[in-house]
């Protein structure tokens, strides 16, 4: 049995090895490591929510919410096809 998802879709969270912030745009399940994975888009310009983002798979025990203001949230996900 798995343990339920700590964060959800549309959340910003914050990775703590990589010092980077992202928005979540899927939670899933590693079958191979039994470890709750977020999928989320991480801004190229770190200074800004605004242009282009990468999209990355973060593991759950690496994150936390992120401090980043709100606006940043709905700028990021304005930003996302």
């Amino acid at each position: 049995m798995t343990a339920p998802a700590k964060f959800c879709t549309g959340v910003l969270l914050h990775n703590r090895n990589t010092k980077e912030d992202g928005l979540v745009t899927k939670v899933y399940q590693n079958t191979e490591r039994g470890e709750t994975m977020y999928q989320v888009a991480v801004s190229i310009r770190q200074d800004t929510g605004e242009g282009r983002h990468l999209v990355s798979d973060w593991a759950e025990s690496v994150l936390e919410p992120s401090e980043t203001s709100d606006n940043a949230i709905s700028e990021a996900s304005d930003d996302l096809p």
